[in-house]
Parts: structure tokens; sequence; C-alpha cells
């Protein structure tokens, strides 16, 4: 029932459809109960009192009653399948929005595979329930209802007979319906697993290949795919249960009828043509009768798959904007970090303890470390994806809690080792921060990168389609696109994460130039791997295992003969021929 209640907010802009779905099944159940009471004329007055003139109202009436059946027929399905459509594609677009207005947080802990298939095939079973569910609900229920009328008129005692077992067969659907919950709920986790492990393979193929790691790959998704199977199967056998048992009961009761109304007909207290009427309403009433019974089915996996979708809508972002939170305009002095300690959910060791330190506007910082001191942990921070744990990151002296984080991350370029680039043009990939700049502003922004030449190489120019993650292009050349991507947007503060560790040594020349073009012209802080990349920097910040180390010019730090000078050797040993 809370599903149910979830749903109502999704079904109610469409409530005159629903209405007007539900008013024509009622036509059709109708329908469904006139073709069958025709039967008694056509027996009685056709067959055994040979009336011609019954004959020539029958021929004409019947195909009058099967086209307008027909007519209210395809009206309840395609009003029953755009109902099924357009819920699922609001449900859709608020799954997807949702998803983006969500912290960085719920990513970390989430597996991306699970969310796909809540977002394909939970979105496809929720659609069967909304598009079948009421269609089995309205239709075949009040069809059966008319024709249990119908047999009541006929002979009570005979429906009587036939509503005999019906107390038993919701009693045994029931606790079929507990087993079809249970197994469509840990099918819909394990196809979860599933797409995980798909995309995995799909992302991580290199590798795969590389270290000939094919067979335990595919010994690892069999596991999880029998898994599927037999869960699926526990599924199957319920529902392949319900239909078969319906039809042993009717037959039941089937043949109690035939026995007491063959004797009744032979006392002459019963018409042949009431007795096919009866028999008639009894057997159109199995295949509504047969479809109320999977109804159980579909209804359980609807309900467990909008369980799952709403478990997401549910998800609250961890960062979240104050009420009226002023916009982010510059950087005009000062980035201070204010004794900032924080740690992941669920993680007992600190990313970052009691860290201080500032930043000059116009200035360029350097951040180096061993790997896993929290040099990135800063970066998640400076674009308030996490909060501080404790301690306060001041702009101008103003906590960046107090700044709407959308405008704040629209003043901030970024430059990561990995570059991002989406299925689309040049052009919309380098104004993704920036969607209304002019064709010149991103030419300017190209050049500044040192990517307008092989930008203008490319087939189509700015309207060159990169495919996949930008896979046509060299890691260089990606590499570039990103830093005009980040010139575009005019950004106050420029923060580089390792941005040159993944080139060669010629690409990195030419990426690292543009950078310091970049830095020139902003606020800048610089992590990196390479110490020579930024020992031109004002100031550099040296952390070890979440602290601040060490901060100073690299000569300064040189001279401190500390953690600094310890990696500045070893880089230089190992870049010695």
């Amino acid at each position: 029932m809370h599903n149910l209640r979830r749903l109502k907010p999704y079904l109610k802009p469409h409530s005159r459809r629903i209405a007007q779905a539900c008013v024509v099944m009622v036509f059709v159940a109708i329908f469904n109960g006139a073709m069958v009471w025709l039967l008694k004329p056509v027996v009685d007055y056709v067959f055994i009192k040979k009336d011609p003139r019954m004959l020539a109202g029958v021929v004409l009436i019947i195909p009058i009653i099967f086209l307008t059946k027909m007519i209210f027929t395809y009206t309840q399905a395609y009003l029953m399948s755009y109902l099924g459509q357009i819920i699922t594609q609001e449900i859709r677009e608020d799954l997807f929005r949702h998803l983006h207005e969500l912290s960085l947080e719920f990513f970390w802990r989430s597996r991306s595979g699970d969310i796909l298939s809540r977002l394909t095939n939970d979105l496809t079973r929720l659609q069967d329930g909304i598009q079948f569910v009421p269609l089995y609900l309205v239709r075949d229920s009040l069809t059966v209802l008319i024709l249990l009328v119908v047999m009541f008129f006929i002979h009570w005692q005979f429906a009587l007979t036939a509503l005999f077992t019906i107390p038993f067969a919701a009693s045994v659907l029931s606790v079929l319906g507990k087993k079809l919950r249970t197994s469509s709920r840990k099918s819909q986790e394990i196809m979860g697993e599933l797409y995980s492990r798909f995309q995995e393979s799909l992302q991580g193929m290199l590798v795969v290949k590389a270290f000939n790691y094919e067979s335990g790959a595919i010994a690892r998704f069999q596991i999880e795919n029998d898994a599927l199977f037999n869960q699926m199967m526990r599924y199957f056998r319920a529902t392949a249960l319900s239909g078969p048992l319906m039809e042993f009961l009717g037959s039941l009761i089937m043949a109690a009828v035939i026995w007491q109304g063959g004797k009744e007909i032979l006392a002459f207290k019963m018409t042949p043509g009431s007795f096919f009427v009866f028999l008639g309403s009894f057997f159109a009433a199995y295949a509504p009768i047969k479809n109320i019974s999977q109804l159980n089915s579909k209804l359980q996996m609807a309900l467990v798959s909008a369980d799952r979708i709403f478990q997401v809508l549910d998800e609250k972002p961890s960062v979240v904007d104050k009420p009226l939170a002023p916009k982010f305009e510059s950087l005009k002095s000062l980035i201070e970090f204010e004794n900032v300690s924080f740690r992941y959910g669920g993680q007992e060791r600190w990313a970052l303890r009691n860290v201080s330190f500032k930043i000059q506007a116009g200035q360029t910082v350097g951040v180096v470390g061993p790997s896993g001191s929290g040099k990135t942990t800063l970066v998640y921070l400076m674009l308030r994806l996490f909060d501080p744990s404790e301690g306060r990151i001041l702009i101008d002296g103003k906590d960046i809690r107090d700044y709407c984080s959308a405008s704040l991350r629209a003043k901030m370029g970024l430059v990561t080792q990995e570059t991002v680039l989406f299925n689309d043009t040049v052009s919309a990939n380098v104004s993704l921060g920036n969607p209304h700049a002019t064709e010149d502003e991103i030419i300017e922004a190209l050049k500044i990168a040192d990517a307008y030449d092989f930008v203008s190489r490319l087939e189509n120019g700015l309207l060159t389609h990169l495919g996949d993650r930008g896979l046509k292009l060299s890691g260089g050349e990606r590499q570039r696109l990103a830093i005009a991507r980040s010139v575009l947007k005019k950004p106050s503060l420029l923060i580089l994460d390792e941005a040159t560790s993944n080139l060669d040594a010629a690409s990195e020349k030419s990426v690292q130039a543009a950078l310091e073009r970049v830095s020139k012209s902003n606020t800048t802080l610089s992590i990196a791997h390479r110490l020579s990349s930024i020992k031109n920097a004002g100031k550099i910040l040296v952390f070890n295992r979440g602290e601040l180390a060490e901060s100073g010019s690299h000569e300064e730090l040189i001279a401190l003969n500390g953690l600094y000078a310890t990696l500045d050797r070893f880089q230089k040993i190992s870049v010695e021929p």
C-alpha cells in the first residue's frame, strides 16, 4: 500500500485518461457478457424452434456486437499503453534528475550496475504493472462479475457450485503471492549484480585481455548468472502453478455443472439454451479468471520494482544549500582552510586531519604527497562535493557552505588526470560549463589550451563527434580539450588534479605549457605527482597521511630536507639513465 500511495502523484495528473480507460473497460466487460447471452436465442429459437426471423436478427446483431467490442477493446489497449508509457517516462525523468541532484557520496557507496538495473529493468516491470494490472483488475474482474450475474440469473444453484472454490483459490494465491514477492526482490538484486559485472568487464576489457583474465571474469559471471536462474525459476514455478491450479479447480466445477445441468434438462426443468448460456458463461469466465490469477505475479513484480525505484528517489543529498543561499560571484582576496578534517562515510581513518592553509587570489599553489595522503579529497571539498566533518573552508572570509553550491562550482575550473568527454561534438564538450558561449569564445579557449590546431584538422572541426568517452582522440588531445573547457568558464579558481600524470613526455610538455598559460591569469590549485610541474608555484603544500606536513616554496622545502626533499631525490633518481 505504501508503494501504491507513492505512485499516486504520478497517476493523479492522468486521472481523466484513467477514468476513460475504466469506462471503456466496463463496456468491454458488458459486451463479453452480451456475446454469451446470445447463445440462448440461438439455441432455443433458431436451432430448436427453427424461427427464421430470430435467425435473421441474430445474424445481423452478431457483427454489430463484435465491431463495437473491437472498437472498445482497441481504445482500452491504447489508453493503457499510453498510461504505462507516459507514467514510466515521468518516473524515468525524475530518477535521472534526482540522481544528478544527489551528492557524490551516494555514488561512492552504490554500484553503478545496480543503479542502471533500476533505471532499466525495474522501470520495465513497473511499466508492465501499470499497463496490465488495471486491465486485469477492472476489465477481467467486471467480465467475471457480469458472467456470474448471468449464471445466477439462469440458475442460482449452479452458480453457487461455481463459486464454491473461490475462497480456497484466494488462499492459495495469497501464499503464492508471498513467494512471488520474495523471489522477485531477490532476482532484482541479482540483476543489479549482473549489470555491474557487465559494466565492469566492458570498461576493463583492456586489463582483462592483457592479463588473460577472460576465464576468471566468465567464471564470476556464471556464478551470478546461475544464481539469477535459480531465483527466477523459483518465481516461475510459483507463476506456473497458479494457472494449472485454476484450470484444475475449473474442471471440477465444470464436471459438477454438466452433471447437474444434464439432470435438469432431462427432467425438462431447464431449456438447452439456458444451459448453454450458463456453460458459455462459465467457459467465457475462464480466460479473465486466468488473467486475474496472473495479476498477482505481475503486481508483486511491479511492487518490488517500485520499491527499488523509490529507494533511489528517497535518497537525500548529503550536501545541501541553505535556504536563499547567495550566489558566489568571484574570488577577491583569499581562500582559507581553517582546521579542516574529513573522513568518508563508513571509514574510521581520517582522509584529512586538522588542515589549515591559505591561498591568495592570483596565486598558484602546488599540492604534493604520497598516494592516499588526501590530495584529491582537497578537490572534493573545494568543489563542495563533500562538506568538512570538522572545520571550515572560507572564501573571502565567508564559509563556502553559505554560498549556493552551483554558483560556487560555476566559478571553478577542473582538469583531472582521467579526462571525461561525452559522446557529443567538440563544441558541446568544450562549452559544457558555459553553454551560451559563442563560437569565437570557444575558439579562443581552444587556442589558449593549444587545442585549436588539432581540432581544425578534424573532419568537421568544432562539430566533430568525439565518440564514446572521446576515444577518437589521443590522451594529450583529450586533456587539452579539458583545459579549454575550464578556460571557457573563466574560473576564479582553477583546480588541476594530476592533469599530466597519464601523458607521455611529448604530450605532457604541450599540456603543461597550456596549463602554465592558463595559470598566469587564474588562482590555481595544482595537485601534482611530478614535482617538476609545480616547482615554480608560489607555495607548495606537502601532505602525508591526511595531514599538512610541510609548506613553502620549492627552495624552502628543499632546504628543510624533509618529506618534499625526499620525494624530489627519489624522482630525480627515477629519471636518471
